[in-house]
């Protein structure tokens, strides 16, 4: 294979900045199956809070 194939993909929630905006992209659940796939899942503090 090449360089990557031992790599892990990082996928990120940021937190919600927009006025009104009250949607996360990462639910508990899916964040659960990224890890299963062996991704690392980063979500940013205050996420989801809105």
């Amino acid at each position: 294979m090449g360089q990557w194939e031992d790599s892990i993909v990082r996928i990120g929630a940021p937190r919600e900045v927009a006025a009104g905006e009250a949607r996360v992209s990462m639910t508990p659940a899916s964040a659960r199956d990224l890890r299963k796939l062996g991704h690392a899942c980063l979500i940013e503090a205050g996420a989801g809070l809105a």
